[in-house]
């Protein structure tokens, strides 16, 4: 039952992603092997979406290691385990909380040594901006922690990059790369504990900057960035071919974003309890990496609600079919405005 759970779920953020997204560019989908135990490691700037993202695209069933404190609710922490999404806890939940780990990387172990797959954000938390911060140890910390007990178990690691144009803005377009899988038995073998764990984070680290655009330059990275415009970070590998002789004194590329759209009055008008609840949500979202995972949540929960609804009065009021034409006219008239945005 929990496997028909995790792939409806998966169908239905599918089916979300469609709506939501202008749209979704996936490469490398071959390099992610069918049968072995997998660490995916992916940059994190988006907060829910990108491992929401991950697990609607991925082949395989995925577990989810994610930050403790939005398990703090006890219906949103039942929610979240029922789509194989564990806890992992920082020093910034606490010292004591720290402990809890324990058991989190003990179930980690288990299911790399029964050939499944976990999905790790190593940069340790999200952040906007286009670049991959240093990587924490925890990563490595499982691979090492599974072979230790099982030296012959077969570990890879399959590198992650999410590239968005515009991670806060709705109908923004998405490219999620799959690099090469990494074998990580040799790191075990070769070397002592603390120098594979080093060499593999190295190695990681690599990996996935060629996945990403990756703006070395924090201090300046806005100004950077101004310099392309947002449909280029769709292909990273030429973004940090161009970064290589960009001065971070250029003036501001204003991108372009076209306001007035035909389909906007529609959209506004027969959406307007959503749309309300959105706008007083938003001044209220402290941290500007939610602010895509509270659209995307609104738009998958009371757009549906509002438009079955809606058909129902507007059934009543005339007759069945006429609820059916508008429903289905409803969803179609929000799929063309995000795709020709």
């Amino acid at each position: 039952m929990k496997k028909i759970w995790y792939l409806f779920v998966k169908l239905y953020m599918r089916l979300g992603f469609a709506f939501y997204f202008k749209k979704i560019l996936i490469s490398g989908i071959e390099n992610i092997p069918k049968n072995k135990a997998i660490l995916f490691v992916s940059n994190h700037q988006n907060a829910l979406i990108d491992p929401l993202l991950i697990g609607a695209i991925s082949p395989r069933e995925l577990n989810f290691l994610t930050r403790a404190d939005v398990f703090n609710k006890p219906l949103i922490k039942a929610l979240l385990s029922t789509v194989n999404m564990m806890p992992i806890y920082r020093i910034t939940d606490g010292r004591n909380s720290m402990s809890k780990n324990e058991e989190i990387f003990n179930k980690c172990f288990k299911i790399l040594n029964n050939n499944g797959t976990i999905l790790i954000f190593p940069e340790g938390n999200h952040n906007i901006q286009r670049r991959l911060r240093i990587l924490k140890k925890g990563f490595t910390r499982i691979i090492m922690g599974t072979l230790e007990s099982n030296p012959d178990q077969e570990i890879v690691v399959v590198p992650i990059g999410i590239n968005y144009t515009n991670a806060k803005k709705f109908a923004s377009s998405v490219h999620l790369m799959f690099g090469e899988p990494i074998l990580v038995n040799d790191h075990h073998k070769n070397s002592a504990l603390n120098g594979a764990s080093s060499e593999l984070k190295n190695d990681v680290s690599v990996a996935m900057k060629k996945l990403i655009t990756h703006i070395e330059n924090a201090e300046h990275h806005d100004k950077i960035a101004a310099a392309f415009k947002e449909e280029e970070f769709l292909h990273p590998l030429k973004v940090n071919e161009k970064l290589q002789d960009i001065d971070h004194t250029h003036d501001e590329i204003v991108s372009e974003d076209n306001q007035f759209h035909f389909l906007k009055p529609f959209v506004l008008v027969n959406s307007f309890i959503p749309i309300l609840v959105w706008r007083n949500m938003y001044p209220k979202i402290k941290e500007v990496e939610f602010i895509a995972t509270w659209r995307f949540t609104i738009g998958i929960t009371l757009f549906p609600i509002c438009y079955l609804l809606q058909a129902g009065i507007v059934a009543y009021l005339f007759d069945d079919l006429t609820g059916y034409i508008y429903l289905g006219l409803s969803f179609l008239i929000v799929y063309l405005f995000v795709k020709s945005k």
